[in-house]
């Protein structure tokens, strides 16, 4: 990779961060990236490890994806840099938002993980976050990991239903 090739990465992701109010998933990050050609995945991988270290992003994991928002510090970088980022991937980058609009709520609103306790079971924990504040969550111990993974599927698919009823039940 060459260093014009690396600023435009960074600089790809970091407007990318900038113009949602949700974290953003890795899978969100190198879908948009790689459908159009920019790098391949292990590049986008170590750019995204590179901006982590330099403290313009930052990264939470869960088992099953890995999260990523714009700090003040790559806000900052962006706005100093933002005219090199070239005018149609701007362009690109905004109409891919528009277009995965819905799918990117919902890739990034609702959050599952599960750990093992000390008790040898299972803690499922699934939530609801809008603009990176915790709308709502619960959490489930389960016997066996199987039932964690179910209990955060079916979370994942009913989230809205289980929200409203819960909602509804303790207001």
């Amino acid at each position: 990779m060459t260093s014009e090739s690396i600023k435009l990465y960074k600089l790809i992701i970091l407007y990318f961060l900038n113009r949602t109010k949700n974290e953003i998933t890795n899978a969100i990050l190198s879908d948009f990236i790689l459908e159009y050609g920019y790098t391949d995945y292990f590049s986008i991988q170590e750019t995204l490890k590179n901006l982590t270290n330099d403290g313009l992003i930052c990264a939470s994991k869960t088992r099953t994806a890995s999260y990523y928002t714009i700090t003040e510090k790559g806000r900052e970088t962006l706005n100093f840099f933002c005219s090199q980022l070239p005018k149609d991937t701007i362009q690109q980058i905004n109409d891919y938002m528009s277009k995965h609009k819905i799918q990117i709520t919902e890739n990034t609103s609702v959050r599952t993980d599960y750990t093992k306790t000390a008790s040898d079971e299972y803690l499922a924990r699934c939530s609801v976050v809008e603009r990176g504040c915790t709308v709502f969550e619960v959490a489930l111990n389960v016997l066996t990991e199987e039932e964690a993974i179910d209990v955060c599927r079916r979370f994942k698919e009913k989230s809205g239903a289980i929200y409203s009823f819960l909602y509804k039940e303790l207001l």
